[in-house]
């Protein structure tokens, strides 16, 4: 039997990142995460959420270390 993958909504995004809805609106307008609109709302694969939030860990590390 095949698993279902982990999804999330908007809200368990936005606490996920910590980061407001307008700012996964226009992530997602810059397709830098992927999302899929349902009659309730949009959801998000927790596996690209957290591949994206592991993607800003190593940005900001890599900004501290240039200091």
């Amino acid at each position: 039997m095949q698993e279902f993958p982990e999804i999330m909504g908007m809200g368990d995004v936005t606490q996920y990142l910590k980061v407001s809805r307008q700012y996964i609106d226009r992530l997602v307008e810059q397709g830098k995460l992927r999302c899929k609109q349902t009659s309730t709302g949009k959801v998000f694969l927790f596996s690209d959420v957290a591949a994206f939030q592991k993607q800003r860990e190593l940005r900001a590390k890599g900004r501290t270390k240039q200091k």
